[in-house]
């Protein structure tokens, strides 16, 4: 049964969630009581989008075993991304109850919770955190909590402290190659040069269902997808990995003159067979969809490789001011092994310049392809802002959009619980109570 595990973990983490669904499944049926493998279950069904049956997954589990924290701590987070915030704080409640240690329970604890006076659920947290051995994870994990918590009370020097600490030590754990990044950015800007669009045609594909929504994380891609998908006419799929798939298949690392450049080499049938791939995979996931939104922040790479693929696809790139986007960023522990530049303020910086570069480079080969929004202006003028995005994607105007924070979808990512609650003026400016914390980050950011 441990080997199955491991394999359904391994086929869960590179997306093969219908796969792993098959192998947990299996073991369910063997051992019902088995509650490794109904956790392992319930997170596949919640990474391929069906939230609903995930949490009923942990619910059956918990009939069972209704004192296994792992089990409430599960359906806290499911009910997290779900909206229903009170609930969740309540299940890691009581995980905690049961497991004073949990470290991950007291981080998501602090998301949902708005820490608004020193009390008891603080204490035992800076508690955790003293006897938390140095580098490990929950060392990490309680810090970023800490932090997140120091912040909710204006405290910004322990606040930052904290974050610092848990960056530090994720930073340890991780392998990035700043050089490597970087090349990878020059290669595709090579690659997709004004000459590239010159000689090759985008493919015919007239299909629109997709809409992507791209930008760095936390410069408002959630509340841009949450805006757009509630209107009656679109889906919000959240960060799909699928784009990454298709363009893989049909243009792998091994292609003749290596990836990116060979693609210049590459006829147009090959950019129609990965669009056609891509929406098949879509269309599967989400049938009889009118559109569908991909919020892969990280798509934003891949601009070229979009228009090439789906000429009617609408991008939409989220930018924010550079300073607020990158200290969000590091304040933030993701899930997995993404954003690997976002654990120290120098390379922040310099990610982020890569990106601002490389956007300015699709606007110049490429203009009138992608659709600039700013946070900052949404936040100004949130009905001005809303109406233009939905006259721009070509959607009859919905009052819906207004009342995106009452919209009844999934969130996966670390804004779950802020696209629950309206707009606000205040966060625009919050980096600037850092002061001279973030000199490191300021010097470097262009």
């Amino acid at each position: 049964l441990a080997a199955r595990d491991n394999l359904g973990s391994s086929l869960k983490q590179v997306g093969q969630f219908e796969e792993a669904e098959e192998i947990y499944r299996g073991t369910v049926a063997r051992n019902p009581f088995h509650v490794r493998a109904r956790i392992g279950l319930a997170e596949t069904l919640q990474e391929a989008g069906r939230l609903d049956e995930a949490l009923a997954v942990f619910r059956e589990a918990l009939a069972i075993r209704p004192k296994d924290a792992d089990l409430l701590h599960g359906l806290g987070v499911g009910l997290m991304e779900k909206g229903k915030l009170d609930e969740a704080a309540d299940l890691f409640r009581q995980a905690l109850a049961i497991n004073p240690a949990m470290a991950t329970a007291w981080l998501m604890l602090t998301q949902v919770k708005r820490q608004k006076e020193r009390d008891s659920e603080l204490t035992g947290m800076e508690a955790q955190h003293a006897k938390a051995p140095q580098d490990s994870l929950a060392r990490m994990q309680l810090s970023f909590g800490l932090g997140k918590a120091n912040d909710d009370l204006r405290d910004y020097g322990r606040a930052f402290d904290y974050f610092a600490e848990g960056n530090a030590i994720r930073r340890k754990g991780i392998d990035y190659d700043q050089a490597r990044t970087r090349a990878e950015f020059e290669a595709m800007k090579a690659t997709f040069d004004a000459g590239f669009f010159e000689k090759h045609r985008p493919s015919s594909i007239s299909d629109d269902t997709p809409i992507f929504v791209v930008g760095m994380p936390r410069s408002g891609t959630t509340l841009v997808e949450q805006i757009i998908a509630s209107h009656p006419q679109v889906y919000g799929a959240g960060e799909l990995s699928i784009l990454k798939k298709a363009v893989g298949k049909q243009f792998p690392a091994t292609m003749p003159g290596g990836f990116p450049w060979g693609v210049s080499d590459t006829g147009g049938s090959d950019f129609a067979e990965a669009g056609q791939a891509y929406l098949d995979m879509l269309h599967a996931r989400y049938p009889n969809m009118r559109h569908v939104t991909d919020k892969m922040p990280g798509n934003f790479l891949l601009v070229g490789f979009i228009h090439m693929m789906m000429p009617k696809a609408r991008i939409i790139h989220c930018a924010r001011d550079a300073a607020a986007t990158c200290l969000s960023i590091y304040k933030v522990h993701f899930r997995g092994d993404s954003h690997r530049y976002g654990y120290d303020l120098g390379e922040l910086a310099d990610f982020h310049n890569l990106y601002t570069d490389i956007m300015a480079h699709w606007h110049t080969v490429l203009p009138g392809v992608v659709h600039d929004v700013r946070y900052e202006d949404f936040v100004a003028d949130q009905e001005g802002q809303t109406r233009a995005l939905i006259a721009h994607l070509g959607l009859p105007w919905d009052d819906a959009a207004l009342s995106f924070h009452e919209t009844d979808r999934p969130v996966r990512t670390a804004s779950a619980a802020q696209v629950r609650q309206p707009m606000y003026q205040g966060s625009v400016d919050l980096w600037k109570r850092y002061g001279n914390r973030l000199k490191p980050l300021l010097d470097r950011l262009d």
